[in-house]
């Protein structure tokens, strides 16, 4: 499930035990197995759906970037696929932290996670960009892993060394970071300094570490209510699992940036796009790695689309999750709609006209999905009208004969 990133804060906790035992029995909500071998619904005549004006026909085939600036952005989309969320080192660590994921296009993008001292010193080595996600486990563990990309191994090398400098020279609530290091890592530059979150009072030891990794480095910043030997030996296991991750991602050389493909897939086309104020991370399609990074459980969205088949994910103005067949993507809509129905959610009126669907009301909006043929149809909007209109249309558009 992909909601915005306050509600996604609000859910993650009561998400995470109810999604999971959704998803196991038929307990909560009587989610349907992932097995089932129910007949599909027929699908839903367009002329009985109000879609607004709100457009139903697939986009035109994609084409490539165009220009340098958008391959930064849609290579770093890719590189989500091949960055270790938090959760696969500690499935603990599953709450969101900040803004929970964070496409970088540059080296500015830094100043989003730690002092702009850092982010300059990556600027200076002329950082491609990169891609970071955060989590923690509340009052006991923060875990953001990044993965920056730099020209070559020996700019990502010196970007590594001259970062951890920054790191060192900038006091945190007025303690100057210390060297450090971490075990079984010789090329991990790492400092540590004691940091107090405002409104705790408790004291975590926390560390910054820059290890270079071929034309990358891999950057962490742990915090841990456990001591500083804990906090290091978490940086330790995450370069573990982030070195080879990253091994296997195969970028865009940096001038063929304008021809990196946006749409290999074809779901993205099939998706209603994002306005030009989108996030970067939207009008997108990623992989199942890449998806979890945006889920507020992806510890049991993992288990959800590994059981259903889900192989992508298009996220733009809405998102569409492509299961194996329609019975399993009947299942994940299902799924989503319970793990959602937490404490202060109430229910809102259906998709007029499209049965399978289910509405949620929040104090900041409203939460729809559906399923639509081998797709689940998630959105997310202010207004249920407007909610109501996307669904339609993306149904619409998914389900239109090709």
């Amino acid at each position: 499930m992909r909601v915005g990133t306050a509600l996604l804060v609000a859910l993650s906790t009561t998400a995470a035990m109810t999604a999971c035992g959704s998803r196991d029995t038929d307990a909560a909500g009587g989610a349907p197995s992932s097995s089932s071998t129910a007949p599909a619904p027929p699908i839903v005549s367009a002329d009985k759906l109000d879609v607004g004006k709100i457009p139903t026909a697939p986009r035109p085939p994609l084409g490539t970037a165009g220009q340098p600036g958008t391959g930064v952005v849609v290579d770093a989309q890719h590189m989500a696929d091949y960055v270790v969320g938090p959760w696969d080192v500690d499935e603990a660590i599953v709450t969101p932290y900040l803004s929970g994921s964070f496409l970088l296009n540059g080296a500015q993008g830094l100043e989003q996670l730690g002092p702009t001292q850092i982010a300059a010193a990556a600027g200076k080595h002329a950082m491609i960009n990169g891609f970071a996600s955060a989590r923690q486990e509340t009052d006991k563990k923060v875990l953001v892993n990044a993965v920056l990309r730099f020209g070559d191994p020996e700019a990502a090398k010196a970007a590594a060394a001259d970062m951890n400098g920054a790191a060192q020279e900038q006091p945190i609530q007025g303690k100057k970071p210390t060297p450090t290091t971490i075990s079984g890592h010789d090329d991990a530059q790492a400092s540590t300094y004691p940091f107090t979150a405002r409104g705790s009072n408790a004291t975590m030891d926390t560390i910054r570490s820059f290890t270079p990794h071929g034309p990358y480095v891999l950057m962490q910043l742990v915090q841990s209510a456990d001591g500083l030997e804990a906090a290091a030996d978490l940086v330790g296991k995450t370069v573990d699992a982030q070195g080879p991750a990253i091994d296997e991602f195969t970028p865009t050389a940096p001038n063929e940036l304008a021809n990196v493909p946006l749409d290999p897939t074809g779901l993205l086309a099939r998706t209603i796009p994002g306005g030009t104020d989108t996030a970067l991370t939207k009008n997108a399609v990623y992989t199942t790695r890449g998806a979890l990074h945006f889920q507020s459980n992806p510890v049991g969205s993992k288990k959800l689309f590994d059981e259903n088949g889900v192989d992508a994910v298009a996220m733009a103005q809405t998102n569409v999750y492509q299961a194996k067949d329609e019975a399993a993507a009947a299942h994940v809509a299902d799924s989503f709609g319970v793990e959602v129905s937490t404490d202060g959610v109430s229910p809102a009126d259906a998709v007029p006209n499209l049965p399978e669907s289910r509405c949620l009301k929040f104090p900041s909006g409203f939460y729809c999905v559906a399923p639509a043929g081998r797709y689940a149809i998630e959105v997310q909007s202010p207004d249920l009208t407007q909610s109501h209109q996307l669904v339609a249309a993306q149904y619409v558009m998914l389900t239109a004969p090709r």
